[in-house]
């Protein structure tokens, strides 16, 4: 897969971490562009990065038949190795999982903004051995260069969302680049009636974390 950026190889480390319960939603809205970050000349995690992730949101919604994870990323490209690396993007899947909703745009150093065209989007089969296909919905940001952003939302739908409470969630904060700052919003599933409250812990692998809990809200 040489050229291409695949969330399956993670290899970085993410400065800051926060885990938030509470209504799990994807939004319709691309977030502002701070000046500061358009205007940045070197990253901020590794000083020599070709690209680095500004911030990446992901909203897990396990209250209806489906585990839903809404995901948000913004990048920021310092290099022409960045450019080609994070310019062409490949989002892997398999079995029956589907990753729908998929929406970028690249924000030029000048500020001026060019949206993904829906055309670009297609699927392709990353690795097929023994009968099984890993596939990748794939697709080329548009119009990129040395000091733009580029960012891009997708949806990931996974099946039987009741049956994965018998089972841990794991949820991933590095990527093949470095990341800045990275936020889940995890929506529990509600089990009924006669039920106030669904218990959650959390372990962490690999890495420092801390607990503050304020009002429902439990930060880590």
């Amino acid at each position: 897969m040489s050229g291409r950026r695949s969330l399956i190889t993670f290899a970085a480390s993410a400065l800051g971490l926060l885990v938030l319960t509470g209504t799990a939603r994807a939004g319709d809205d691309w977030k502002p562009i701070e000046p500061a970050h358009l205007a940045m000349k070197a990253p901020v995690v590794e000083k020599d990065a070709d690209a680095e992730v500004i911030f990446w949101e992901v909203r897990v919604d396990d209250a209806g038949d489906d585990r839903i994870f809404n995901n948000y990323i913004r990048i920021k490209v310092f290099t022409e190795r960045g450019k080609e690396s994070q310019s062409k993007v490949d989002i892997p899947y398999f079995g029956d999982r589907r990753i729908t909703d998929i929406a970028g745009r690249t924000i030029k150093p000048d500020g001026s903004i060019v949206d993904l065209k829906k055309d670009a989007i297609f699927d392709r089969t990353i690795v097929k051995l023994s009968g099984v296909k890993l596939k990748a919905r794939s697709f080329a940001m548009p119009a990129v260069e040395v000091g733009s952003i580029i960012e891009y939302r997708w949806k990931e739908v996974r099946p039987g969302a009741l049956a994965a409470l018998l089972s841990y969630l794991r949820l991933q904060f590095q990527r093949d680049i470095p990341v800045q700052f990275v936020k889940y919003y995890l929506k529990p599933t509600s089990l009924g009636a006669g039920y106030t409250s669904i218990g959650m812990a959390s372990k962490t692998f690999n890495g420092n974390a801390y607990r503050r809990r304020t009002g429902s809200t439990a930060l880590l």
